[in-house]
């Protein structure tokens, strides 16, 4: 085990060890003195988008939508106890979850940290991935893909997916559809595990009161997957422009349900540059319709909007859109009336003490977030597998001027860039 740096941030209070194992896997470790409780989160960036690949022999594979959830919930399995029975009876919590470029596993106990961290290294590391056990599973993914697929919010942000991108993974739900799930087989899952799941691709973030030394020399001997190249991510390529600009679905809610979205037509880059993007985005859109903004005032005070209204950025290397979404009975004049708001905010100018009580209010959000161990392994492994250090975002918010805000708030509305996606209430039946 070689110890690589340790960072001491003074705005978070925190300080993060950084090790990395004998056989790759990259460890960052923070002491919380005085809790009572320890996490461990411990993922990869391999996701529900990253269906085609090239192996290290140069063989090209491509699995169906939802192969990377399904290898999640064969992890969870175990080799012979289930995950959740042996984290039960050390009495941790623990979870784990699928995105569209990320998965991860975690837990949060309150004793016996060491046996825990045993269990998450050890099934992490060591799937047993048959067609049997694939085809015991296949019954419980498709009920909850079933599931996910009832809820409106859900469906709407994928319909509107649909309408922003062409050929993107990000079009499809991160559980896959039915269809593809019923054709998984252990030999796909295989191949994702081997491609992706190598130690030089991990990243472990550790927190609790615990002795650092001790955690890792403990680690050392239990990172034992063998080492190799990872695969390489395979995408299709993605039009500058939306794909569609307005696509409907009948669904079972009783008013219109409606998403707006505004998407980049280009990647993002990677590490600090990509989080600069991210965190720009973001304070334009709390500029624009935060609850405390003129517009979001404006507009409710009008009726145009009520409490269903939410605005939020997405991104990743490769994506990035804003989403704007609401119920209301008039999907079309909704469109309209954000759009004008969008493009009002933007040609009225921003107003730079907004601006600077907004990016208070963000970091005091970012430090509170922080408040517990398990909220802090996850940041920090979200961190790692962005390729930033922990805490890069609130050091941006103070490095951030006004006159980008401006700039960026220029280019994120433009209407060649929008698209719109609507769920409208089932016709009843005669």
């Amino acid at each position: 085990m070689k110890i690589l740096e340790t960072l001491k941030h003074e705005q978070a209070g925190e300080e993060v060890t950084f090790a990395r194992s004998s056989n790759g896997v990259d460890i960052a470790l923070c002491r919380t003195p005085g809790f009572t409780t320890a996490s461990g989160y411990f993922g990869l960036r391999f996701g529900s988008t990253d269906m085609r690949f090239r192996m290290p022999s140069g063989e090209v594979v491509e699995v169906p939508s939802g192969s990377a959830h399904y290898l999640e919930h064969k992890l969870f399995e175990g080799r012979e106890d289930k995950v959740f029975d042996r984290f039960g009876r050390l009495g941790a919590e623990f979870n784990g979850g699928t995105s569209f470029r990320t998965t991860n596993y975690h837990f949060t106990t309150t004793d016996h940290y060491l046996d825990c961290l045993d269990v998450l290294v050890d099934f992490v590391q060591h799937p047993l991935i048959t067609e049997e056990r694939v085809d015991k599973e296949r019954g419980i993914i498709e009920q909850e893909v079933r599931m996910y697929g009832d809820n409106p919010g859900f469906c709407g942000t994928f319909l509107l997916h649909e309408a922003l991108y062409k050929a993107h993974g990000i079009r499809i739900e991160p559980g896959g559809s039915v269809e593809d799930v019923r054709r998984i087989n252990a030999a796909e899952l295989q191949a994702c595990f081997d491609g992706f799941y190598r130690p030089r691709a991990m990243r472990l973030a550790l927190t609790g009161d615990f002795d650092v030394d001790k955690v890792l020399a403990h680690l050392d001997s239990r990172l034992d997957a063998p080492d190799g190249p990872i695969a390489e991510k395979l995408y299709p390529q993605e039009p500058a422009l939306p794909a569609e600009e307005w696509l409907e679905k009948p669904f079972s809610v009783t008013r219109p349900h409606v998403w707006i979205g505004w998407r980049e037509p280009t990647g993002l880059a990677d590490g600090r540059a990509r989080l600069r993007q991210r965190v720009l985005s973001s304070l334009v859109l709390d500029l624009a319709f935060d609850t405390s903004s003129e517009t979001h005032e404006r507009l409710y005070r009008n009726g145009d909007i009520d409490e269903t209204f939410q605005a939020y950025w997405s991104s990743d290397k490769d994506w990035g859109h804003v989403i704007v979404s609401a119920i209301c009975d008039e999907p079309k004049e909704f469109v309209k009336v954000i759009r004008k708001a969008a493009a009002d905010f933007v040609a009225d100018g921003l107003n730079k003490s907004d601006f600077e009580r907004l990016k208070r209010a963000a970091w005091g959000g970012l430090v509170s977030g922080l408040q517990t161990p398990s909220a802090l392994a996850g940041s920090i492994l979200n961190a790692m597998l962005e390729r930033v250090q922990p805490f890069a975002t609130l050091d941006m918010l103070g490095e951030i001027k006004f006159e980008e805000v401006v700039a960026r708030a220029e280019e994120m509305f433009l209407p060649k860039r929008s698209a719109v996606a609507v769920l409208i209430p089932e016709a009843e039946d005669a």
